[in-house]
Protein backbone atom coordinates (compact mmCIF):
# COMPACT_ATOMS: atom_id res chain seq x y z
CA UNK A 1 0.00 0.00 0.00
CA UNK A 2 1.19 3.35 -1.00
CA UNK A 3 0.87 6.20 1.39
CA UNK A 4 -0.27 9.53 -0.89
CA UNK A 5 1.30 12.89 0.14
CA UNK A 6 -2.17 15.09 1.26
CA UNK A 7 -1.32 17.96 -1.03
CA UNK A 8 -1.12 15.58 -4.03
CA UNK A 9 -4.30 14.84 -6.12
CA UNK A 10 -5.37 11.23 -6.40
CA UNK A 11 -5.42 12.01 -9.96
CA UNK A 12 -2.36 13.12 -10.34
CA UNK A 13 -0.83 10.08 -9.19
CA UNK A 14 -2.26 7.26 -10.90
CA UNK A 15 -1.37 9.33 -13.90
CA UNK A 16 1.71 9.72 -13.27
CA UNK A 17 2.03 5.88 -12.54
CA UNK A 18 -0.21 4.74 -15.25
CA UNK A 19 1.90 3.11 -18.45
CA UNK A 20 0.49 1.57 -21.72
CA UNK A 21 0.55 -2.44 -21.35
CA UNK A 22 3.23 -3.56 -24.33
CA UNK A 23 2.26 -6.04 -27.15
CA UNK A 24 3.76 -8.77 -25.20
CA UNK A 25 1.42 -8.67 -22.18
CA UNK A 26 -1.21 -7.91 -24.28
CA UNK A 27 -1.08 -10.80 -26.27
CA UNK A 28 -0.69 -12.97 -22.89
CA UNK A 29 -4.20 -11.72 -21.88
CA UNK A 30 -5.77 -12.34 -25.55
CA UNK A 31 -4.64 -16.17 -25.26
CA UNK A 32 -5.78 -16.53 -21.59
CA UNK A 33 -9.33 -14.65 -22.84
CA UNK A 34 -9.49 -17.06 -26.16
CA UNK A 35 -8.57 -20.35 -24.28
CA UNK A 36 -11.24 -19.50 -21.32
CA UNK A 37 -13.98 -19.08 -24.32
CA UNK A 38 -12.71 -22.20 -25.64
CA UNK A 39 -13.17 -24.11 -21.88
CA UNK A 40 -16.63 -22.26 -22.04
CA UNK A 41 -17.76 -23.89 -25.24
CA UNK A 42 -16.18 -27.07 -24.17
CA UNK A 43 -18.37 -26.96 -20.54
CA UNK A 44 -21.54 -26.33 -22.41
CA UNK A 45 -21.15 -30.06 -23.81
CA UNK A 46 -21.49 -31.38 -20.16
CA UNK A 47 -25.82 -31.29 -20.59
CA UNK A 48 -26.27 -29.04 -18.23
CA UNK A 49 -23.64 -30.91 -15.80
CA UNK A 50 -20.92 -28.59 -13.94
CA UNK A 51 -18.16 -30.20 -11.88
CA UNK A 52 -19.46 -27.40 -9.19
CA UNK A 53 -22.45 -28.05 -8.86
CA UNK A 54 -26.03 -26.22 -10.10
CA UNK A 55 -26.99 -22.81 -9.61
CA UNK A 56 -25.33 -19.40 -9.14
CA UNK A 57 -22.59 -21.03 -6.45
CA UNK A 58 -21.63 -23.54 -9.26
CA UNK A 59 -21.61 -21.32 -11.86
CA UNK A 60 -19.33 -18.81 -9.78
CA UNK A 61 -16.96 -21.49 -9.24
CA UNK A 62 -17.02 -23.03 -12.68
CA UNK A 63 -16.30 -19.47 -14.39
CA UNK A 64 -13.31 -18.48 -11.62
CA UNK A 65 -11.57 -22.26 -12.00
CA UNK A 66 -12.01 -21.97 -15.96
CA UNK A 67 -10.46 -18.83 -15.95
CA UNK A 68 -7.70 -20.30 -13.46
CA UNK A 69 -7.28 -23.55 -15.93
CA UNK A 70 -7.26 -21.24 -18.99
CA UNK A 71 -4.62 -18.81 -17.54
CA UNK A 72 -2.11 -22.08 -16.85
CA UNK A 73 -2.95 -23.28 -20.58
CA UNK A 74 -2.16 -20.09 -22.12
CA UNK A 75 0.67 -19.62 -20.25
CA UNK A 76 1.72 -23.09 -21.31
CA UNK A 77 1.02 -23.16 -25.20
CA UNK A 78 1.91 -20.95 -27.98
CA UNK A 79 -1.06 -19.90 -29.66
CA UNK A 80 1.13 -17.84 -32.21
CA UNK A 81 -0.71 -14.59 -31.48
CA UNK A 82 2.46 -12.89 -30.45
CA UNK A 83 4.24 -13.54 -33.58
CA UNK A 84 1.09 -12.71 -35.47
CA UNK A 85 1.09 -9.24 -33.88
CA UNK A 86 4.78 -8.94 -34.27
CA UNK A 87 4.65 -9.54 -38.25
CA UNK A 88 1.60 -7.54 -38.96
CA UNK A 89 3.56 -4.87 -37.02
CA UNK A 90 7.09 -5.79 -39.10
CA UNK A 91 4.91 -5.62 -42.34
CA UNK A 92 3.02 -1.99 -41.50
CA UNK A 93 6.40 -0.71 -40.83
CA UNK A 94 7.93 -1.82 -43.89
CA UNK A 95 4.47 -0.74 -45.81
CA UNK A 96 4.03 -3.80 -46.97
CA UNK A 97 0.60 -5.13 -48.30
Amino acid sequence: MQILPTNQPIALTRAATHREPTVAEVSDQFETLLTHQILQELQKGLEGESLFGDGVEGNTLGAVAQWEIAEKLAGSLDLGILAQLRTADNTEQRGDK
